[in-house]
C-alpha cells in the first residue's frame, strides 16, 4: 500500500488484532517505540515488520512491553508443540505464571515449566463474565443520534490504540528507537520522526484538531 493512502497491514488488521489485548492490559500510550523490517521503500508500506512498544506502570500493574508482528515475522513460540503460524490473527500474552495465546475464536493457556499445573486458574463464573457488547453498527447509529450514549469502542479508545500502531511505522521509517510524550503527542528525541506525525494539507483541506 502506498504511504500516501494508508498504513498497510497496521491500517488493515492492526486495530482488530491489537484490540484482543489492548483493553485487558490498560495500555494507554507508549513511552517508546522501535521497529525493524524489510528494506524501507519510500513509496509503499512494508510487508514484513515488527514493532516494540514500552509502557509505564500504572496503578494496578508494572511496566509492560507490547510487540506487533506482521508479514510472516513471528515471535518465538512458548512451546515446541505450538505452531504460532497456524493462528491467522491473534495475541500472545506472557504473564507471571504462564502464557495465553488467543485468536478471535479460541484460547490456549500454557503454564511455565514442565512440572507446572493450572491449579491457580479459576474460570470466571457467569456473574463475572462481561455481557455481550451488542451490535456495533447499532451502537454507532444510536450514538450519532444521541451524543450522550457511549459505544463499546469509542474514538478515545480506538484513537490511542492506532496512535501506538502508527508510531511503530514512524520508528520503522526513521530507523531508530523513539521516546514518546503521549500527553503532548510528540517524539522527544528525533525531529525527523516528529515531523512525520502531521502533514501540511492543501488549502481547503485542512483538518481541525
Amino acid at each position: 500500500m502506498f504511504w500516501d493512502f494508508g498504513a498497510g497491514q497496521i491500517g488493515d488488521m492492526g486495530s482488530h488484532t491489537m484490540d484482543l489485548l489492548w483493553n485487558a492490559v490498560d495500555a494507554g500510550l507508549p513511552i517508546s517505540a522501535e521497529a525493524k523490517g524489510e528494506a524501507y521503500n519510500p513509496e509503499v508500506t512494508p510487508v514484513e515488520c515488527e514493532s516494540h512498544f514500552e509502557y509505564a506502570a500504572n496503578d494496578w500493574r508494572g511496566p509492560i512491553r507490547i510487540s506487533w508482528y506482521q508479514g510472516g515475522v513471528m515471535p518465538r513460540s512458548p512451546s515446541n508443540f505450538v505452531d504460532l503460524k497456524t493462528i491467522d490473527h491473534g495475541a500472545y500474552f506472557k504473564g507471571s505464571k504462564g502464557f495465553l495465546i488467543a485468536d478471535f475464536i479460541s484460547r490456549m493457556i500454557i503454564p511455565f515449566g514442565g512440572e507446572s499445573d493450572l491449579s491457580y486458574y479459576k474460570p470466571r463464573t457467569k456473574e463475572n463474565v462481561l455481557p455481550p457488547v451488542g451490535h456495533f453498527q447499532k451502537q454507532w447509529i444510536e450514538a450519532c443520534k444521541d451524543p450522550s450514549l457511549k459505544t463499546a469502542c469509542d474514538f478515545e479508545y480506538s484513537a490511542n490504540m492506532i496512535e501506538q500502531m502508527l508510531l511503530g511505522l514512524v520508528a520503522y521509517r526513521v530507523g531508530k528507537k523513539l521516546e514518546y510524550d503521549g500527553a503532548a503527542g510528540k517524539v522527544t528525541n528525533s525531529p525527523e520522526a516528529n515531523a512525520l506525525l502531521s502533514r501540511k494539507y492543501r488549502d481547503g483541506w485542512a483538518l481541525n484538531g
